[in-house]
């Protein structure tokens, strides 16, 4: 009886660290916005703080598009990309929910608040990487709430409270709030991306845009809370949308099938 051992093979580290130079510049760039919102955080400069994360998310939206559009994506993309997200995102802004909304007399709730915060943006890019490896969504759909808009939630707050939280109902509405945000990254609920859109809704996606990044630069405390507002609730309107639609092809289908008598006589 032969035993025949199945050599492994060696794969070279260059191969499995492919480094995409382009998109892992945006998402360094990223990571280092949140490493300044951090020190801001600390200084007590919330605002500043809340500005570096949108920078930083921005970013974060940049390195993915880049990496499709010069056909760099990597496995080693993905997992920095991750890591980043779950520091800038996840870990500062956990700490500001923390200094900012609990720092008064209600510091042992903030420090569980802010933990649930953490942990349920870390599961959910978890579960993001096992479910992207065996490409088990489609690309213009996100499973639960990413962790970016979870933060911009968190900074729309901020925006527009400004000063640190002091009554208790604010205090307990604002702690409702991030369970709330951290169920939802954590849901299986569907929240759709701009990948993939079809040609007929380019220009009018492309005009709202537009829109958005103007009344942003003029109006930016009523911009960011009013957008992460929409998005929170759009698996709402597409639910609603598609029983709709759903709808009206039954009764498409019903009119059909009625057989035509019109030349039938009665007996």
């Amino acid at each position: 009886m032969k035993n025949k051992l199945k050599r492994r093979r060696r794969v070279k580290i260059s191969k499995l660290i492919n480094i995409s130079f382009l998109p892992s510049i945006f998402t360094i760039l990223s990571l280092f916005l949140g490493y300044l919102a951090l020190m801001q955080i600390i200084k007590g400069n919330f605002i500043n703080a809340v500005y570096l994360i949108i920078g930083s998310a921005v970013l974060d939206g940049f390195d993915g598009t880049v990496a499709r559009l010069t056909k760099t994506e990597s496995n080693f993309g993905v997992q920095l990309d991750s890591l980043v997200d779950g520091v800038t995102f996840g870990f500062v802004c956990a700490v500001m929910i923390y200094i900012w909304g609990f720092q008064s007399e209600y510091s042992q709730m903030g420090k569980v608040i802010g933990f649930v915060f953490l942990s349920s943006g870390i599961i959910r890019l978890a579960r993001f990487n096992v479910l992207k490896e065996v490409n088990a969504f489609p690309p213009n759909i996100f499973i639960g709430l990413p962790i970016p808009l979870a933060a911009l939630s968190i900074c729309s707050v901020v925006l527009l409270f400004k000063d640190p939280l002091v009554d208790k109902i604010d205090t307990y509405g604002f702690a409702l709030y991030i369970i709330l945000i951290s169920f939802l990254m954590i849901s299986n609920v569907k929240y759709r991306t701009v990948k993939k859109i079809k040609s007929k809704y380019a220009l009018i996606i492309l005009f709202f845009l537009a829109i958005i990044v103007a009344f942003f630069v003029n109006f930016p405390s009523y911009t960011i809370p009013a957008v992460s507002f929409l998005y929170l609730i759009s698996p709402l309107f597409f639910y609603i949308g598609g029983k709709l639609k759903k709808g009206k092809e039954n009764i498409t289908f019903e009119v059909e099938s009625i057989p035509d008598r019109r030349g039938e006589s009665e007996s």
